[in-house]
């Protein structure tokens, strides 16, 4: 009997896209956790959309489910195989085809990396708003299908804010196409948001248009240091009062600054002594000293509230990268540490002081676990990190996860919080659904699942159980 490989490739009939020497394909069958691996018979490369529904039509035909995979940066066990799948990487459909600079839209590939996108339109006077730490590993086809949001959400939102138009090819092999530049397209169902935070298992991105926007002139950093985490919803509104400009706001606790430093014996703290919580804040300004002279002003009466006791500000872009590198640098120094159970949630800002304090407590009484915490203060994001303890066994630490998870994700459901800000429900999560979406909400999301991948060819057992 023929292998999977043979006919794969007999059924597409062209070189070049099915990937099966097993040291390659191991690369596409693990995820960034280390937590999520698969194996895989074979890997699909298509170049194009036409490829794409060649590969899914040859699939279906073989009885074969596939899982789709960008930049695969995801935590939750989405674009990795689980039973045996064949992996489709959209990798290759990485070109920017066409930026329209009077509807300021840009139509791309599924694969183009982020970092890519930033470059081509800083050179055209233009940015995505879209930024995250895997900036140069992630793609746009995988930032979609998980409704990424990142460091800019306060001002400009989620992924789905930024896209006018897609390009699907669904179960059966057809393409769905509606690359529209258009703001106002009141024309009934608006389709495309089937598929924003589908994580792949609805259909798959091929191309996008997105919405750019004009750079802005000027942009001040600085990072803010309080001696309380108690009063961090009164420091957040009174940010939002002053900087009425506000882009991003990052909060960064004590013991993910002290990682950092243990990580990176070289880096330079910005504080000399360590406070509870520092809050990178970045406005966008017009140029000029005046606009300057404004930021420096308002930022002093900050300090004078006293909800801030300290501050470094940002005098040019070096510095500014200075100060955001302290936060890129606590996410690669957990990653670098060892182990990690990570929960990736949303409560209300309201609530943020006790739920970080819960959290930690939580990590304490699973015994062998350091709790490291940091976020996005403008729209409650936090990023809760529950690390491997030396002395503490792989199998002891993963043996505390289900447990971890249930109590964490129950208390941000009496907290009317999410489970998932970020990256989606994948198969991590999948079990906690419930603690963010009724029982019809679910209902209806399976019958769509139902109606448009009746045979389950597109990521089985992603968000579901089954399906």
């Amino acid at each position: 009997m023929a292998s999977v490989l043979e006919r794969l490739t007999a059924e597409l009939g062209r070189s070049g896209i099915v990937l099966s020497e097993p040291g390659e394909v191991a690369a596409y069958t693990s995820d960034w956790t280390k937590k999520f691996n698969g194996e895989a018979p074979c890997v699909l490369r298509p170049h194009d959309t036409e490829e794409v529904a060649m590969c899914v039509r040859a699939s279906a035909k073989l009885g074969l489910k596939l899982v789709p995979q960008g930049g695969n940066t995801g935590l939750v066990g989405a674009s990795v195989p689980r039973g045996g799948e064949v992996v489709l990487s959209l990798s290759r459909l990485n070109k920017i085809e066409e930026f329209d600079a009077a509807s300021a839209t840009v139509q791309v590939g599924a694969g183009v990396v982020l970092e890519a996108l930033h470059e081509d339109l800083a050179a055209r006077g233009h940015v995505f708003p879209v930024d995250l730490g895997a900036r140069g590993s992630c793609q746009i086809g995988g930032m979609i299908a998980t409704n990424a949001g990142g460091i800019k959400v306060l001002r400009y939102g989620h992924m789905r804010e930024q896209v006018l138009g897609l390009e699907v090819v669904l179960a059966d092999g057809a393409v769905m196409s509606s690359l529209n530049k258009l703001k106002k397209n009141n024309t009934g169902l608006d389709l495309k948001h089937l598929f924003v935070g589908s994580e792949g298992m609805l259909g798959i991105i091929t191309r996008a248009v997105l919405q750019a926007r004009p750079a802005p002139q000027a942009l001040q950093t600085a990072l803010l240091a309080l001696d309380t985490r108690d009063r961090l919803p009164d420091f957040l509104i009174l940010l939002r009062d002053k900087l009425r400009d506000l882009s991003s706001l990052e909060m960064i606790t004590r013991d993910s600054i002290a990682l950092y430093k243990e990580v990176e014996p070289e880096a330079r703290l910005p504080f000399d002594r360590p406070y509870p919580a520092c809050v990178i804040v970045e406005e966008e300004t017009g140029a000029g000293e005046h606009e300057r002279d404004s930021f420096l002003e308002r930022l002093s009466g900050i300090l004078e509230s006293g909800l801030a006791v300290d501050a470094v500000v940002a005098e040019g872009e070096a510095q500014a990268q200075g100060i955001w590198r302290l936060r890129d640098g606590v996410t690669e120094a957990i990653s670098r540490a060892g182990l990690t159970h990570k929960f990736d949630v949303t409560v209300p800002p309201a609530a943020m002081p006790g739920f970080l304090a819960e959290m930690e407590r939580f990590g304490e009484e699973a015994g062998e676990l350091c709790t490291l915490l940091f976020g996005h203060l403008g729209d409650g994001n936090i990023h809760v990190n529950m690390m491997q303890k030396p002395g503490l066994s792989d199998e002891a630490f993963y043996a505390k996860g289900p447990a971890l998870a249930e109590r964490v994700y129950g208390h941000v459901a009496e907290l009317n919080g999410s489970i998932s800000a970020e990256h989606g429900i994948g198969i991590a999560k999948r079990a906690y659904l419930h603690h963010s979406r009724s029982a019809e909400e679910i209902e209806v999301m399976r019958g769509m699942k139902q109606l448009l991948d009746p045979d389950g060819i597109l990521n089985p057992g992603v968000i579901f159980e089954s399906n």
